[in-house]
């Protein structure tokens, strides 16, 4: 049963529009300039829909800054990217490698795995890793959520198709951490199964340091591609250590990160939140200008219906921090806990993405329909049969629903695990709100190539109605 109006609901081509704006700049980077321009366009547009209590808070958060980086080995230069929050040595400072000039001695150890590393002497090497990402699709996912549920009337989550889950360990972060534990003086990852050119990724794991027990990713390390990777591999095979220059200068400090909410009075002042986050390494059409735009769709819809018609007070929120600590979520938790505004559900959505796939030369095609989706639903009474029912109703396949548990609070040190909310919502769930938290594992969105034509344009309309009706339904309900 429909229950909103749909006439009422922002088209396609507007929420679109609002993807190739949040786009424009480039990156959207905590504490930056850009960053700053994404926070205010979307207070601005909150305010236009007329949305109350537009606010931006401002939280301290540390931020990775590199003023210089590069590699050479054995005469050439090589392409490459910085590993995001490596090279930190306290928690906060510059730090840096190379400058000096001196030649430095690098040495392959293939994949890294703890035989790799055995009976090598590496102190004050750098090491050479071969990286490579588990396989992913989305059936085999159901088998670490205890009662997940796939919508996918016409099995299309069955076919077969080269893909890899970069949001998850597979090979990295272990091996850095076996090279930083064993004294080496930097890491270079090349990555294998990751496109054959590009040498952009930018996922951490800094919290896997308490297993090493080490505070910090305190080795420099750089990522180069799979074809850099590959020449660079043929001349260790005639050279077991090979001389060259890595250089790399870092700083970390506190800058704002800036959180951006408004506010829908309902007949009960208890909130359900609609959110995504504002930051993004690149463009970040995706990820996650994609939504953003969502969240303001569902801020336009709720604003054109009278406060009658909304049982519960609706809170829109972009968050910042995605790519730092995470501080920026957790104060703006605490934040609403201060103030006295008691959040009964958070609806997260990010990554609304075109589906693509890599041939055996790991060239990327697309397939033509959006990316799988996974749904993240804490266990909470009848949460998620009103979720599948929506998602259902708007046709929305390739689901997988996965149920979690609802935890009471924050300020445990985290532990990753493979079957908790691996989303911008994870902190939400931890504070013990339920969550309805929707993801795609696009292997782009660490890629200068998420850009707006990257968005599945047909999608965004289901999309976003879909979560309305949640929002309507569990203001009934919860």
């Amino acid at each position: 049963m429909t229950l909103i109006n749909k006439a009422l609901f922002p088209k396609k081509e507007e929420i679109f529009s609002w993807i190739e704006d949040l786009s424009q700049w480039g990156h959207r980077k905590t504490g930056t300039p850009e960053g700053r321009k994404s926070a205010e366009y979307i207070a601005e547009k909150m305010r236009s829909f007329g949305l109350e209590d537009v606010k931006i808070e401002k939280v301290p958060s540390i931020c990775m800054t590199v003023e210089d980086y590069a590699l050479s080995i054995d005469g050439g230069e090589i392409p490459c990217f910085y590993a995001n929050g490596t090279n930190r040595g306290a928690e906060s400072g510059t730090f840096e490698i190379g400058t000096d000039g001196e030649a430095q001695e690098f040495l392959y150890l293939g994949s890294g795995e703890e035989e790799d590393f055995a009976n090598v002497d590496i102190k004050g090497k750098i090491v050479v890793c071969d990286i490579y990402f588990p396989p992913i699709d989305i059936t085999g996912l159901m088998e670490m959520f205890e009662g997940a549920q796939l919508y996918d009337p016409q099995g299309k989550a069955a076919k077969e198709l080269k893909k890899y889950h970069i949001y998850t360990p597979g090979n990295w972060p272990f091996n850095y951490y076996r090279a930083l534990h064993s004294g080496a003086a930097g890491f270079v990852g090349i990555l294998e199964n990751y496109y054959d050119d590009p040498y952009w990724y930018s996922e951490d794991y800094d919290d896997i340091g308490n297993l090493y027990g080490v505070d910090y990713m305190s080795l420099p390390a750089l990522w180069i591609s799979r074809s850099s990777g590959r020449e660079l591999k043929e001349k260790f095979a005639k050279q077991s250590q090979l001389k060259g220059h890595m250089k790399m200068k870092s700083t970390y400090g506190y800058k704002n990160a800036l959180n951006v909410s408004g506010k829908l009075a309902g007949k009960s002042p208890e909130i359900i939140l609609a959110h995504s986050h504002h930051d993004a390494v690149f463009s970040g059409a995706v990820q996650d200008a994609s939504g953003i735009s969502e969240m303001l769709a569902l801020a336009k819809y709720f604003s054109r219906l009278p406060k009658e018609q909304r049982e519960k007070t609706m809170m829109f929120a972009a968050t910042d921090t995605h790519y730092t600590d995470y501080e920026g979520h957790q104060a703006f938790i605490r934040r609403r806990q201060e103030l006295g505004e008691k959040l009964i559900l958070d609806l997260a959505m990010e990554h609304i993405g075109k589906e693509t796939y890599f041939d055996d030369d790991y060239v990327e095609h697309e397939t033509g329909e959006p990316e799988s989706r996974l749904v993240y639903i804490s266990k909470y009474p009848g949460l998620q049969d009103m979720v599948i029912d929506k998602f259902k109703q708007y046709e929305l396949d390739k689901t997988l629903f996965c149920p979690v548990e609802l935890k009471n609070g924050l300020g445990e040190e985290y532990e990753f695990s493979e079957d908790e909310v691996i989303s911008d919502a994870y902190y939400f769930n931890e504070a013990g709100i339920p969550v309805v938290s929707m993801v795609s594992g696009e292997m782009y969105i660490y890629h200068p190539s998420d850009k707006p034509d990257r968005i599945p344009q047909e999608a965004l309309e289901p999309v976003g109605m879909a979560f309305a009706e949640i929002a309507l339904a569990a203001a009934e309900k919860l």
